[in-house]
């Protein structure tokens, strides 16, 4: 009697500990189902989704692979970095992939020539599409961050690693990772983007990936 006792309570014990595990996983899938109904949302209102078909657009933010994927697509869906040089698409395409370690009450990064219409426009961008996630109750858009792109206009430019490293206060790791990377979202710029900025993308990588880069 004592052995079906103890038996019959490990049963109840067991029984309570999978049905809560049940709710848990049940919860996890109408969350993940929930944002996914969010994000196609979105993507329909953008003109990425047209009922359950991928349009152009939508096979353009296929190929980018960065967490600012929705605000690139759309940068060049309105060709705000046409007629930028190289140096000066580097500056602005850095704001996408660094992440600055400054304190907060530190002054205003350095802006490079030409670029001030860029990136003022593509801060403007993000600001309305971080708008439109949180209506929809989405928040995946990383706030662009300036602290790389006088450093990476620089070194696009062609000024020697010392200069660049002294001017930004990097460690030559983090400028050696973080100039990878952006040389990474280069490249899917240069074949995800028009005509009219592959090219650019593609000298802006070829100016980049040299001496300690390459």
């Amino acid at each position: 009697r004592e052995d079906h006792a103890r038996w019959a309570e490990r049963y109840w014990r067991l029984l309570r500990e999978n049905e809560s595990l049940v709710k848990r996983i049940e919860g996890r899938t109408n969350s993940i189902s929930r944002t996914f109904d969010r994000v196609c949302a979105v993507l329909t209102e953008g003109g990425y989704l047209r009922g359950d078909e991928v349009t152009s657009s939508g096979e353009m933010l296929g190929r980018i692979y960065n967490e600012s994927d929705l605000l690139i697509a759309e940068a060049l869906r309105e060709g705000l970095w046409d007629s930028l040089s190289a140096a000066e698409l580097c500056a602005t395409v850095s704001i996408l992939v660094y992440e600055s370690r400054r304190p907060e009450d530190a002054g205003a990064p350095a802006i490079p020539p030409g670029t001030n219409e860029a990136l003022s426009e593509t801060v403007r961008l993000w600001a309305r599409l971080e708008r439109t996630e949180r209506e929809h109750g989405l928040s995946f858009l990383r706030e662009p961050d300036l602290g790389l792109a006088w450093a990476a206009h620089q070194w696009a430019s062609g000024r020697r690693l010392d200069v660049v490293l002294k001017e930004s206060e990097l460690t030559a790791g983090d400028f050696v990772r973080v100039m990878r990377q952006l040389i990474d979202l280069l490249g899917q710029i240069a074949k995800a983007g028009s005509p009219a900025i592959q090219g650019t993308a593609d000298a802006a990588i070829d100016q980049c990936r040299r001496g300690i880069i390459a």
